[in-house]
């Protein structure tokens, strides 16, 4: 008898660890739920409309618009005030960017595709003040807006 009560004393403890074990996994599980719509933030990027970007340039605002148009193009036509900061599949730090300006970046893409991926790409450096131009270069001269060589 003795051997089986010392039987059913480990079997309580394995029941008690594997529990003990459920317990932290289902509690991290929990956590990592609640705590996703915090995190994920950090992957969303902002739009702007072409019309709230040009009252901020006219307004002198504290922002850096961001060209992610290769070089030749930017040289072709770019909103005045912009930066080239052409698109690249691999961002190298240093980035030479303002992090505490907001940063408004456009492209030539039908869907701000370059644009949108450069800015999740610098939210990895730490660049969460970016917003997207909403329809980027291509509706910025379809509405007229002024443009620079």
């Amino acid at each position: 008898m003795g051997a089986m009560c010392g039987f059913n004393y480990i079997d309580k403890e394995l029941l008690m660890e594997k529990s003990f074990r459920t317990n932290i996994i289902l509690l991290c599980w929990g956590l990592a739920v609640l705590a996703y719509p915090f995190l994920s933030f950090a992957q969303d990027v902002g739009q702007i409309k072409p019309e709230e970007l040009k009252k901020l340039i006219e307004s002198k605002a504290e922002i850096v618009v961001v060209d992610n148009q290769p070089k030749g193009a930017y040289d072709l036509g770019h909103i005045p005030g912009a930066i080239n900061f052409p698109w690249t599949t691999q961002i190298k730090p240093p980035v030479n960017l303002p992090r505490n300006k907001v940063l408004i970046f456009y492209c030539a893409c039908s869907h701000e595709e370059d644009s949108t991926d450069m800015a999740k790409k610098l939210m990895e450096f730490g660049y969460y003040k970016s917003k997207v131009l909403e329809g980027g270069w291509l509706r910025w001269t379809e509405l007229g807006y002024p443009t620079t060589k």
